[in-house]
């Protein structure tokens, strides 16, 4: 097993250091060396045999080119534009860098000192120049010893914080798949195919959601399978989402050098390293990162519709279906760095979207400017992608409180009531279901720790002292005396700039400096296409130099990415540097006329350009003069006259000579007539500081391959053009056409949000994560005592749990409880009922066909056995009275009491003996009725009852009281001489029914007879007539 561990920094690169290598804070020898290794009397960079070159297209039509290092194992990306790969070209060793400067003003007619000096560094870090020692490449752990436990202990530390652990190469294995049908899946036709069938699938697996015979969290009725299985499933579903991105890398034509593990956002999960299909180009950047979620996808679709059509698979096929569609789900997500982001990203090609979108919409929540309508189109479309984000989250809590209410919130019920070891797997699933929320939660607790330690050291302005001031001697302000760094680095204070955020607005008074002392600081011109970036300043470098020097206000707005800034006072800078050198007044205007004329110094940044007005002198020459350039990186501006070089050619007001980086001097060219020339000393290190050779720029980007999380960073390679001006192919018009559709994307998300929430207020089934042998008991109304396993316990209104055979319960005065079994089938009791559990099974087969074995004790029970779900038929359920059982059949809704029954529709037999039906709907007569379910006879909403209604009696009466309420409208009882049961109901015919065929179950003798009833046409209860002995006589309705 090997950690990817390799993060050089470019400048211990190019000065020969191995990485990590402890050189102190407040070592000079590094900085000296990296300026030996590039000055121009001395570096001769040359590019190493092998590299890769790609000339690729941007998305806004200009050319660029790739260059990937010959390294097999872990290979590095440099991005360049046509320019720069022309003067990477010139880099075989016989040129030195200010040979290159020149060289590079001749190809691209414009003076960059600061671009060749970045290209030279850039390829540098990225190993494609031979000149450099192997050694500063080898791993960390290969250069310094450290101990085994501190080994480990910082590997698993860095693993659980989303380190990649690379396990091996897979890229035969990829190649074997994809020529074995893996292929095929990249065709049109097949693509085709594949959609449909994911949308169909998609349906089927609302289907399944919705229908709830299929559970997530349960296998075999045990909570623990099934989250351990779902963990495995989600496994599954990670390596199918890597295998798609692998897949694409080779239909790209692009290797797979690597996967392993890595914990992303609290998951863990696997990787396979995708970084070389960057030299394929954007279309193929954009199949690949799209293939990951898209064969997710397509394979929760299929698995939706194997488990729809074989119900023997649909266990195994809807879990892994739900793990599938939550992993593309939460990867196509833009609101975080994952492939939804990295999707927006290789479309737009704007770099940094995500920082500068949330510094905007925090801008905005707090009432600051620039309002959507004050941005310039790439403001706009960073401005939408910040508002997608937003939809996005609104569509992530519909979906997940779909989720809890119809999954989570069950298994909870069920988890919760099954003791400590319930509710630690309880506690499991939510951890592993908001694992993202809470790794982001806990990374943002580490950082503010992290920033209150920092705060507190640097409270200590004696304390930070050493560290203020080492970061000055390695940045471009090292030049200066160590007086001057001392007085800087006590009136410095540290900045750490929310990324994205504007750290410099363009336009505004500079009243400070920033020396980077880790990450980057980028600038851009308002109004510039999108992409493009003016200024990029790494670690050393110091922003606003020129600017608090000149008084000027800045021209550019800066942004800082992942930056760690000193801030220095602009008048104790002002002080340490004093005042520089410069022309008179007078020779100075002519100077800066020359400059702003020829087009050579047109792209010269603010630094670089005062700089060169500092150490510019004028020198006057007479025909037949020589000019003569005394150094290899110094240079000549022609004022006035005509100059004739060395190979003959003329240069007249405007040109440039030089520099040729020779060792030696030599004359470089000979005036014909009378000529003024500027020269230009040391062009290749242009910076305003005496006694400084540093670029002001700093190392630039840290490029280095990535080495956690799925993906690499948006630096590494820029997704953007190198800094620089906008190349002259780019198309404007592009961003027009981003921004539109970026418009019709949040209005189709925004859509889709609304559509979800709405889908909220759709019921959820209450028996989706409960156990096959199990119901579920809510408190409806007042208080219930429910006796599980001989334990009694109090429940109050509102409470849940699952109960199961042998399970009673008792409700007490004005209270209600509701009974919910597999398939929607419902049960209500009333107050001052007590019910007895018996078997609930859910036989095999499909559709499920669920049933309940129930004791009535007293009071009152109501009860729908219909189904809400097509996947279940409705409930046969058996209810022990003291006239025998009730058994029903079909959709039945019907009242019992221990001595009484009553249907209201559907069919139901006492002892064998249909029961008539057509009586009121169930209620108890509090306010209490049955819910209403999917039978069509109770479209109609119930009818509160305030007097509780008597049911048909089964109970023996005395005559005279049975003779007292027949005159009412209430069922009587009389005694006959012989056994029978003979119905009359006032005003109507009087009804056969047939007598009981089978006796009671009950082990006791019921003290009550059954009772058969008839229907009546009124709401009057029909009488009731028991004989005690002898055969049941029959009263037939006349015809």
């Amino acid at each position: 097993m090997t950690v990817v561990d390799a993060n050089p920094s470019v400048w211990e690169v190019l000065a020969g250091r191995a990485p990590g290598t402890p050189v102190g804070p407040a070592d000079p020898g590094l900085w000296r060396a990296v300026s030996d290794r590039l000055n121009p009397a001395r570096a001769m960079p040359r590019l190493r045999d092998g590299l890769e070159v790609a000339d690729l297209v941007s998305a806004r039509g200009a050319r660029y080119v790739m260059l990937r290092s010959p390294d097999s194992r872990t290979p590095c990306y440099v991005r360049l534009t046509p320019e720069e790969m022309k003067l990477a070209e010139l880099m075989d060793g016989d040129l030195s860098v200010a040979r290159l400067v020149g060289e590079f003003a001749r190809i691209t007619g414009r003076l960059a000192p600061e671009q060749v000096t970045r290209v030279v560094a850039d390829l540098a870090g990225n190993r494609m120049l031979e000149e450099l020692p192997l050694d500063a490449f080898r791993p960390l752990e290969q250069v310094r010893r450290v101990p085994p436990a501190v080994k480990i202990a910082s590997t698993v530390l860095a693993f659980a914080r989303g380190r990649r652990v690379v396990l091996a190469g897979i890229d035969p294995l990829v190649s074997v798949l994809y020529n074995l049908g893996g292929r095929l899946v990249f065709t049109r036709v097949f693509a085709a195919i594949l959609g449909v069938l994911g949308l169909a699938g998609l349906g089927a697996f609302c289907v399944l959601w919705f229908r709830a015979d299929q559970s997530l969290f349960l296998v075999g009725d045990s909570y623990l399978l099934g989250v351990v299985v779902m963990v495995l499933l989600n496994v599954v579903a990670l390596a199918c989402h890597e295998l798609g991105h692998a897949l694409a890398v080779k239909h790209a034509g692009r290797r797979v050098p690597a996967a392993g593990f890595l914990v992303y956002f609290g998951i863990p999960s696997v990787f396979v390293d995708t970084t070389d299909v960057w030299m394929a180009g954007r279309k193929q950047r954009i199949i690949t990162t799209a293939a990951g979620p898209a064969a997710g996808l397509v394979l929760a679709g299929l698995m939706s519709l194997v488990g729809l059509a074989i119900p023997p698979l649909a266990p195994l096929a809807f879990k892994l279906a739900f793990a599938w569609y939550l992993n593309s789900l939460f990867n196509l997500n833009p609101f975080l760095p994952l492939d939804g982001y990295y999707l927006l990203m290789d479309w737009l090609e704007v770099p940094n979207l995500r920082a500068r979108a949330m510094a905007w919409l925090g801008a905005r929540m707090r009432r600051r400017p620039p309002a959507f309508g004050q941005l310039d189109r790439e403001g706009r479309i960073i401005a939408l992608y910040g508002m997608l984000s937003m939809v996005w989250l609104l569509i992530a809590v519909n979906l997940f409180w779909r989720l809890y209410v119809d999954r989570i919130s069950g298994a909870g019920t069920g988890l919760w009531h099954a003791g400590l070891g319930g509710k630690l797997l309880l506690l499991i699933i939510v951890v592993i279901l908001t694992a993202p929320v809470l790794y982001l939660l806990a990374g943002k607790g580490a950082r503010l720790f992290r920033s209150w330690r920092r705060k507190t050291a640097e409270a200590n302005h004696n304390k930070d002292f050493p560290q203020r001031l080492d970061v000055l001697r390695t940045s471009a302000l090292g030049g200066l005396g160590a007086d001057a760094l001392a007085d800087l680095a006590y009136d410095a204070t540290w900045e750490r700039p929310v990324d994205g955020r504007p750290l410099i607005v363009r336009g505004s008074a500079m009243p400070q400096v920033y020396v980077v002392a880790a990450g980057v600081a980028e600038a851009r011109r308002p109004g510039d296409p999108g992409g493009v970036i003016r200024q990029r300043v790494g670690t050393g470098g110091v922003v606003g130099l020129a600017n608090v020097i000149t008084g000027n206000p800045s021209s550019l707005n800066w942004y800082a990415i992942g930056a760690t800034l000193l801030a220095i006072p602009a008048t104790a800078l002002i002080n340490a540097v004093g005042e520089l050198p410069a022309p008179p007044p007078a020779e100075l205007a002519e100077l800066e006329d020359l400059l702003d004329e020829s087009p050579q110094f047109s792209t010269l940044s603010a630094e670089a350009y005062l700089g060169l007005t500092a150490r510019a002198e004028p020198v006057p020459l007479r025909p037949g003069a020589a000019v003569v350039l005394e150094g290899p990186g110094d240079a000549v501006v022609v004022a006035s006259g005509t100059l004739t070089r060395f190979d003959g050619q003329e240069i007249r007001r405007g040109n440039v000579l030089g520099p040729f980086g020779n060792e030696e001097p030599g004359e470089a060219a000979v005036a014909r007539t009378p000529a003024r020339v500027w020269l230009l000393p040391r062009l290749a290190t242009l910076t305003p500081l005496p006694g400084s050779d540093a670029p002001v720029s700093g190392t630039g980007a840290g490029r280095v391959p990535p080495i956690a999380g799925v993906h690499g960073t948006g630096a590494y390679p820029p997704l953007t053009v190198p800094p620089g001006p906008p190349p002259a192919d780019l198309d404007p018009e592009v961003d027009g056409r981003f921004e539109r559709r970026m418009w019709w994307l949040v209005l189709i998300f925004l859509l889709f949000g609304l559509l979800l929430t709405g889908t909220n207020f759709w019921p959820a089934p209450a028996w989706a994560e409960m156990p096959d042998d199990r119901a579920m008991l809510t408190v409806t109304n007042g208080s219930a005592l429910v006796t599980v396993d001989g334990e009694e316990s109090r429940l109050d209104k509102n409470a849940d749990r699952y109960i199961g055979a042998g399970a009673r319960i008792a409700t007490t005065k004005d209270s209600a409880v509701r009974l919910v079994f597999r398939g929607g089938a419902a049960s209500v009791l009333c107050a001052d009922t007590s019910v007895t559990i018996g078997d609930l099974l859910s036989p095999p087969g499909h559709p499920v066909a669920p049933t309940a074995l129930l004791t009535i004790n007293r009071g009152r029970l109501l009860t729908d056995t219909s189904s809400s779900s097509g996947a279940f038929r409705p409930l046969t359920m058996t209810v022990n009275t003291q006239a025998g059982p009730l058994v029903t059949a079909g959709a039945v809704r019907l009242t019992v009491e221990p001595g009484a029954a009553q249907v209201a529709s559907g069919v139901a037999a006492l002892n064998g003996t249909s029961l008539p039906t057509g009586g009121p709907a169930p209620a108890c007569g509090d306010g209490t009725s049955l819910p209403v379910g999917s039978d069509k006879s109770r479209e109609q909403p119930p009818v509160a009852v305030t007097d509780t209604p008597s049911l048909p009696s089964l109970s023996p009466s005395d005559s005279a009281s049975s003779s007292s309420e027949s005159e009412s409208a209430t069922p009587t009882t009389t005694r006959t001489p012989r056994p029978g049961t003979t119905t009359t109901n006032p005003g109507n015919p009087p009804v056969q029914t047939t007598p009981p065929t089978q006796p009671p179950t009950s082990p006791t003798q019921p003290t009550e007879p059954p009772v058969s009833q008839s229907p009546t046409s009124s709401s009057t209860p029909p009488v009731i007539t028991r004989e005690p002995t002898g055969e049941p006589t029959f009263t037939d309705p006349p015809d």
